[in-house]
């Protein structure tokens, strides 16, 4: 408790950032939590959305997202920045949330209102993606090298917390909503709607409270910069080389593998929603250990570490059947979860780990098109690769698998054990050098 005392307090100006920089996220989560997955996908069945329509809705934001590659040359233009983040994150909530609340009262032919809901969620995303790029760069100043482990340790504890607890009450809900019939289960997720709008204009309150000071740039930023700029770096590329791989492995097949467990493998909600939430409770026993190998390590060697644990049982995740789910996703599972602990705070932390003082705009945003990139490959080569191989069969250990997802699902962890391999042979050229000023 001392330890959380030191680094989240409001009387020292970097630990009020903390502080407030932790509610950000951990709010933030929660309104993405209500706002996408089962509560999205039933207000776009409310308005006779189809599946087909809600997969081009979510490659959306990621098309939005390679307009980062303007944001250097837009920020760098203010010495201070908070309120233009602000501003660009309000009208993220707003558009997002109200705009497409209003949509549907407004547009009532069906193509008009996809083509609406694709402009409004491109615009959103346009604003979310100037807000992201700020305040990646902002945030980085309160958390020195440090308590930086232990900074993003709480977050994404905080944050698989609420996870965990709204999926387990998301399917209760879920059945209450189906209850009520259509009319009445899309005026209660509109309300959700507005009551997540109201709880995003606090949380972008919250973020104007830390301190900000003037950001070190070398020059007049050009548009080029953000390409040649970070590509002088040769760790922070090396770096983004793990970044991709690890998005493509893991969106390869996380758009599939929720239908192929529920509906081809016949794996119950209950359980699904139970094996999720563990994790939250593995992050609170294990936090501590990987926090402490990090120190004695590296975060690129526990990163390495973790993968070596989660690959094996990932590629011996392709080989649930409904016969054995209830066991084998247990065996599967609950070390990916130990581990997971590990990689997921090591990996929070490759944004930044190469990244200088100076021009930091520039590193953020060609991180988050390498960021989105990754998932987006991964999302088509997943979705190309289960439709071609949606006739296949293979049989194994007395059961014929029917679904390319069990592929996908073997492939993400050779990809994870290459990952490993990677890191552990470039280590000494990844890791940061002290004395170059990385954040």
């Amino acid at each position: 408790m001392s330890q959380f005392r030191k680094v989240f307090n409001f009387r020292d100006p970097d630990a009020r950032g903390r502080c407030c920089v932790l509610i950000f996220k951990v709010v933030e989560g929660f309104l993405t939590y209500i706002t996408t997955g089962i509560f999205y996908t039933a207000f776009l069945r409310g308005y006779d959305m189809n599946i087909t329509d809600a997969g081009i809705l979510a490659f959306i934001p990621y098309i939005a997202s390679l307009f980062v590659l303007f944001t250097p040359a837009l920020l760098n233009r203010f010495p201070k920045r908070k309120w233009v983040l602000a501003v660009c994150k309000f009208l993220y909530y707003l558009v997002i949330l109200v705009g497409l609340n209003l949509l549907p009262e407004l547009v009532t032919d069906a193509t008009g209102r996809l083509w609406g809901m694709i402009i409004i969620t491109f615009l959103a995303s346009l604003f979310n993606v100037i807000a992201t790029s700020g305040y990646a760069a902002w945030h980085i100043r309160f958390q020195p090298e440090e308590v930086r482990a232990y900074f993003l340790s709480v977050c994404l504890f905080l944050s698989a917390l609420v996870a965990g607890v709204l999926t387990l009450v998301s399917g209760w809900i879920s059945d209450q909503l189906a209850a009520l019939g259509p009319a009445r289960e899309l005026s209660f997720l509109v309300g959700l709607r507005y009551f997540a709008f109201a709880l995003g204009v606090l949380d972008v309150i919250f973020l104007l409270i830390p301190h900000e000071v003037e950001y070190p740039t070398v020059h007049t930023p050009r548009f080029s910069d953000i390409f040649t700029v970070p590509l002088r770096n040769r760790k922070f590329m090396m770096t983004m080389v793990i970044v991709f791989l690890w998005q493509f492995s893991i969106y390869c097949y996380s758009a599939q593998l929720n239908y192929y467990l529920l509906n081809t493998i016949g794996m119950s909600m209950f359980y699904y929603n139970i094996i999720i939430f563990l994790y939250a409770v593995f992050f609170i026993f294990f936090m501590r250990f990987w926090q402490k190998l990090i120190q004695r390590t590296s975060w690129f060697t526990t990163f390495a570490i973790a993968l070596l644990i989660v690959a094996p049982f990932q590629i011996l995740y392709g080989f649930v059947q409904p016969s054995n789910y209830v066991i084998l996703v247990l065996i599967v599972r609950l070390p990916q979860h130990f581990a997971g602990v590990g990689h997921n705070v090591a990996f929070d932390n490759f944004q930044y780990i190469n990244m200088p003082l100076n021009n930091r705009e520039c590193y953020t945003s060609l991180y988050q098109i390498i960021f989105n990139m990754g998932a987006l490959c991964g999302m088509v080569f997943g979705t190309t690769f289960e439709k071609a191989t949606s006739d296949w069969a293979f049989t194994a250990f007395g059961y014929t698998y029917t679904s390319g997802v069990p592929f996908l699902i073997i492939l993400c962890g050779i990809i994870q054990f290459l990952i490993a391999a990677y890191v552990l042979i470039f280590r000494k050229k990844l890791e940061p050098d002290p004395t170059a000023g990385a954040a």
